[in-house]
């Protein structure tokens, strides 16, 4: 007969079961009370978090001078380039014999300089505004370059063709007087000089040192040598002085520019006068919208760049801004940039796709278009031989939609002189056309990101789209603790004894009894 415990076993078996069901309740209760807390702080991250890391980015990227994007902006650590195309005229002679049927145009270069930008002269204002001065330096690179400072090009003398230009509306007198002043400093319309004084050094012209000895006169001149970037180099004041917005009062409206040179308008009329933009260094997170803004000190307006394609820039997706057919309208399909052509100044509006600049450079008969008339009105192209607009050639920007951060900038303008026949001024009216746009260079100036700042822009999106997964993962884990705590409670009181124990009902002679 086997035998039966006694009672003491079963006394002994007691503590035990009682330690294992304490400690079965312990394991529960922290099972619950971790899972709950995974969930509640899981749920309530996943919820909140996009608002966490956009108060964040903005804390990091509204202009102060603790900001994470003060030392950034203020000079600008990421390498730029300013790509110069020369334009060399090759047909001078037959111009000048009357044989030519158009300008024949030779490209040389690119001539490529270094840039680099320092905000000088900084000024916190008490509306959430700064007010500095853009100082620039350009260092050539020759090993980047094709070419040489020293090329020569042969060209319009600007300052023949702008002193025709001003006197178009003067007396006929006046006008063939300044004809033979002209002829007597000047054999012709043309000069040569090297790529160097073309652009920063600056070429000599008696006609400007004669109009230094005579402040009276009606045309200013404000410099002794004519270049295109002449006395820029390095200048504090050229850009003009700024008042941008730091994004501290209005989020979107970080680094737009509020007012240039001291006002909220250029010389423009209406809406075309608005100063308005960004200077393309900062901007608030751009969500898709169907177009962006820059202001461009060099032309004295805006341009709006419309939404493209998505492009993908070290790993780092963004979207693509172009410049399209409203760019240089002036009026003849978007009626509301009929404020370009000013005529008053200018009875003959400038055909779409070209800008009139002179009111920006003293008078000169400056006109911008895209390289090479990209997308530009036949009216002027069909003058000029020697010009191959490619799509590449056209302005375009990307940002980064979310941090709004630029990934690649390709500002691309090309800068020519208007020159038009005028009555009475013959040095001026050797062109086979009467009314030619002669495109004078064109430059490229560009910025792309460098693969440190994709690093830390791939850490901040990251951030941005795997935390909350993490906050999911969380979550599930939580509520898998939550299941199993609530199972093992489940167990034991499946387990627990309710009000007696299991031998209660057996008395003392019955097991003895059953040991014999």
């Amino acid at each position: 007969m086997s035998e039966v415990p006694h009672i003491q076993d079963c006394q002994d078996i007691s503590p035990i079961f009682a330690t294992r069901m304490v400690s079965a309740g312990k394991r529960s209760g922290w099972l619950m009370g971790c899972g709950s807390v995974m969930v509640v702080v899981g749920a309530v991250m996943v919820v909140f978090w996009p608002s966490i890391f956009f108060a964040q980015l903005k804390s990091m990227m509204i202009l102060s001078e603790t900001s994470t994007s003060f030392s950034i902006w203020r000079e600008i650590p990421i390498p730029m380039y300013l790509e110069c195309h020369m334009f060399n005229i090759t047909n001078i002679d037959e111009i000048l014999a009357g044989t030519a049927k158009t300008v024949q145009l030779e490209e040389l270069g690119p001539y490529v300089f270094r840039e680099s930008h320092t905000k000088v002269n900084l000024t916190w204002n008490n509306n959430n505004t700064v007010t500095f001065y853009n100082q620039r330096y350009w260092h050539f690179e020759p090993d980047m370059s094709n070419g040489s400072l020293s090329d020569s090009i042969t060209s319009i003398n600007p300052i023949v063709a702008t002193i025709a230009y001003f006197m178009r509306h003067s007396n006929p007198v006046l006008r063939v007087t300044v004809d033979v002043f002209m002829k007597t400093l000047h054999k012709n319309m043309f000069t040569t000089a090297p790529v160097s004084d073309w652009l920063f050094d600056g070429i000599d012209d008696p006609i400007l040192t004669i109009a230094e000895h005579f402040p009276e006169l009606p045309i200013t001149i404000p410099y002794d040598k004519f270049g295109w970037f002449y006395q820029r180099n390095g200048s504090r004041e050229f850009d003009g002085i700024f008042v941008m917005n730091t994004g501290a009062d209005e989020f979107s409206q970080l680094g737009n520019v509020e007012m240039w040179k001291n006002s909220n308008r250029t010389h423009y009329r209406d809406e075309c006068g608005e100063v308005r933009g960004s200077t393309g260094e900062l901007w608030a997170p751009e969500l898709g919208q169907p177009e962006v803004t820059i202001f461009a000190p060099d032309i004295c307006t805006y341009m709006s760049l419309a939404k493209n394609d998505s492009i993908t820039v070290l790993g780092i997706e963004g979207v693509m801004y172009v410049a399209n057919d409203s760019m240089f309208d002036n009026g003849y399909r978007y009626p509301r940039m009929a404020c370009y052509c000013d005529e008053v100044r200018d009875e003959n509006c400038l055909a779409a796709g070209a800008l009139n600049v002179s009111s920006c450079r003293f008078g000169a008969p400056a006109i911008v278009t895209r390289p090479h008339f990209l997308y530009m009105d036949d009216h002027y192209p069909s003058k000029i031989s020697g010009l191959n607009p490619t799509e590449d050639m056209n302005f375009r920007l990307a940002l980064e939609m979310y941090t709004g951060m630029p990934l690649t900038v390709s500002a691309q303008l090309q800068i020519n002189l208007l020159v038009r026949h005028i009555g009475g001024i013959t040095i001026n009216n050797k062109l086979p056309d009467p009314d030619t746009l002669v495109p004078m260079f064109w430059f490229r100036q560009e910025v792309n990101m460098s693969e440190d700042y994709a690093r830390l822009a791939r850490f901040a999106l990251n951030l941005r789209q795997y935390l909350p997964v993490a906050f999911y993962a969380v979550t599930v884990i939580g509520v898998i603790l939550l299941v199993v705590g609530i199972w093992i409670l489940v167990q034991k009181l499946m387990r627990s004894p309710d009000t007696t124990p299991i031998l209660s009902g057996a008395s003392q002679e019955d097991l003895s009894n059953a040991s014999r």
